[in-house]
Parts: structure tokens; C-alpha cells; sequence
């Protein structure tokens, strides 16, 4: 299960969060983090560097955050929780690319064809899965039988 690093100041907030996502499997931990929760934009934006993060907002802080999203933080979580929206957040995080909604172009990409792109998406998940197909399909929100014909088609050579 992935792991979730809690970096949140408020005890009650820290610890209603942390309930949360141990009831749905996920390990809270210290270190080495698949997903940080932060509570102000400052902690947010240094963690995403780093791993997918989400920032508490609570409605008058939405702004904020949405702000902070444009600076590479992936999401926001609304305080107060809402059940299961935890664990639907660590999950879409995950299953983003690395680093989450970053507007930036990355200048890797630049005159590649679509097709190239998605070839190394489609490569880069299925090994971040260990090969299991049916894992992959379900994060790159395609059939098992799609991921199936496109890593053929990958492995002939066609585009």
C-alpha cells in the first residue's frame, strides 16, 4: 500500500487524517513518502519537488491552493474530510505522472510525436507495475485489452 507522509501542523486534523488513510491500507510514515499531505502552500511546494503532494484547504483557503497547484503541487484536499476523499486524492496522485499538474512544459518532449510520448508512458508504467498488466491498464485508465494490443504494437515496432 502507498506510503503517506502527514505534514501537518493542526493535531486534530493530523490525526483524524491519519485514521483515515490507515483504514483504507495506506501507511502513514516519516520518510521516503509516495504522497505528502502539507498544510500551507510553503511545506506543499518544497515536498512536491519530491513526491505527489496535496495541500489541506480549507474553503477559504481554495485560492491558495489552486495556487499552489499551478507551482506543481498536485492537489488539494477540502478540510473539513470528507469520507474516502483522502484515499481517492493518495490514489489519483499516484496514478498522475511523477510529479503531479505541473503546467510547465517539460523541454524533454518538445519535438516528440505523440505517439513517442505515449510509447514511454505506457513503457514507464507497466515497469512502475512490475510487468502486471492488468495494474498498468487500471492507471492508465485503459483496457487490459488496449494496454494488450499497444505494448504488440509497441513490441512490433508500429506507431
Amino acid at each position: 500500500m502507498p506510503r503517506v507522509l502527514l505534514d501537518i501542523g493542526d493535531p486534530a486534523n493530523r490525526l483524524t487524517l491519519k485514521v483515515m488513510l490507515e483504514a483504507e491500507g495506506h501507511h502513514v510514515v516519516s520518510e521516503e513518502p509516495d504522497v505528502v499531505f502539507a498544510d500551507t502552500p510553503g511545506k506543499a511546494l518544497a515536498y512536491a519537488r519530491q513526491a505527489p503532494t496535496l495541500i489541506l484547504a480549507p474553503v477559504s483557503g481554495v485560492r491558495a491552493a489552486v495556487a499552489a497547484m499551478h507551482q506543481g503541487v498536485y492537489g488539494y484536499l477540502l478540510v473539513p474530510f470528507q469520507p474516502g476523499e483522502a484515499a481517492i486524492m493518495v490514489r489519483r496522485a499516484l496514478a498522475g505522472p511523477g510529479t503531479g499538474n505541473r503546467l510547465a512544459v517539460d523541454t524533454r518532449e518538445e519535438g516528440r510525436t505523440l505517439a513517442q510520448v505515449e510509447t514511454d508512458h505506457i513503457q514507464a508504467v507497466v515497469r512502475r507495475c512490475k510487468g502486471n498488466q492488468t495494474k498498468a491498464a487500471q492507471i492508465l485508465g485503459i483496457g487490459r485489452n488496449t494496454l494488450w494490443r499497444k505494448l504488440r504494437r509497441i513490441r512490433n515496432g508500429e506507431r
